[in-house]
């Protein structure tokens, strides 16, 4: 006798949300502009995998493609709205999206530090990046940078044996 947590709830999910959609269209109940609407797709797939995640807690391997999924459609989105000029300046997000979704396995998961060495490393490439795209991150990602650094040094002393104890 199965408990039923094994089904994919995903996959399903994916499947009548587009299903919906496309039938909207075909009767005209909603218009399909390929253009945009792929961008929105990302968005509700990403969605619906955070949405997976929620549901059943234990599945923290559904964070990272929720999270990378979302930012790129928002990124995608907001640049295909006018003419993909943004994305000259936002293309870095697609490092940084998998850096998000490294940070949040960790908070919202197992609290596996493994997850932190990639996530540090993809946030600086990140933002250096960032840094060189656009003006206001030339100020800010230093910043974000030295706040990240400070996180870092404040985290190793608690708990653990490498923090520093009283006298």
């Amino acid at each position: 006798m199965g408990d039923g947590t094994s089904r994919p709830v995903v996959p399903g999910l994916i499947l009548i949300v587009l299903g919906v959609l496309f039938l909207l269209g075909n009767f005209g109940a909603l218009d399909l502009d390929w253009g945009i609407l792929w961008t929105w797709i990302l968005i509700l797939i990403g969605a619906i995998f955070w949405l997976g995640f929620i549901f059943d807690r234990s599945k923290d391997g559904l964070i990272m493609p929720g999270t990378v999924l979302l930012v790129a459609g928002v990124v995608f989105n907001v640049s295909a709205r006018y003419d993909w000029a943004p994305l000259e300046d936002l293309w870095p997000f697609f490092i940084l999206a998998p850096a998000l979704g490294f940070y949040l396995i960790y908070l919202l998961g197992k609290r596996d530090r493994g997850v932190l060495v990639p996530a540090i490393i993809l946030t600086i490439v990140g933002i250096v990046f960032l840094m060189g795209t656009s003006s206001v991150l030339r100020w800010l990602g230093p910043v974000i940078m030295i706040g990240i650094g400070a996180l870092i040094l404040l985290s190793r002393g608690t708990g653990g044996a490498g923090g520093r104890g009283e006298e």
